[in-house]
């Protein structure tokens, strides 16, 4: 898997977990409880919205990474072959595991247009390889040029 794909998949699946739990543990509660001996300063809707909260959270991360890697899968197969030059280094906004990740920025040209493109997101050790203006291999998506793929050093 590139990049971080394993910590996303790990981090939503933890969040998915833990609201199917919320959810699971309400129902029972509701099921198989005893209405009397229920706490009645913290309503039963509350643990519901939570657990709605947190499996919304992990699903949509789980789906979204999901998507990146059969997105990828596709680039990888179908892809036409392009050299882009690197255009910037970025300090992602997320560090994962106190480390920080980075993003290679990338300009390419097909069929006469200008267009953009970032890499995934990446440790420092690999980032400090790209410099501005040197030229990185990448895939795009023939019918959708504007999707590429990076994939390294030229």
């Amino acid at each position: 898997m590139r990049g971080d794909r394993l910590f996303w998949l790990l981090f939503g699946g933890i969040w998915l977990f833990v609201g199917a739990a919320f959810l699971a543990a309400t129902a029972g509660i509701n099921l198989f409880a005893d209405p009397a001996a229920l706490n009645a300063d913290t309503p039963l809707w509350v643990f519901v919205l939570a657990g709605l909260a947190a499996s919304g959270f992990g699903g949509f991360i789980l789906r979204r990474t999901l998507i990146a890697a059969a997105r990828e899968r596709r680039l990888m197969q179908s892809g036409i072959s392009l050299t882009a030059v690197v255009t910037d280094i970025r300090r992602s906004l997320i560090d994962i595991n106190r480390q920080t990740r980075w993003y290679v920025c990338y300009r390419y040209d097909h069929a006469g247009r200008a267009l953009t493109g970032e890499s995934y997101s990446m440790h420092g050790e690999a980032a400090a390889d790209f410099r501005p203006g040197d030229r990185v291999s990448i895939k795009i998506d023939p019918r959708q040029p504007e999707q590429s793929l990076f994939l390294g050093k030229a």
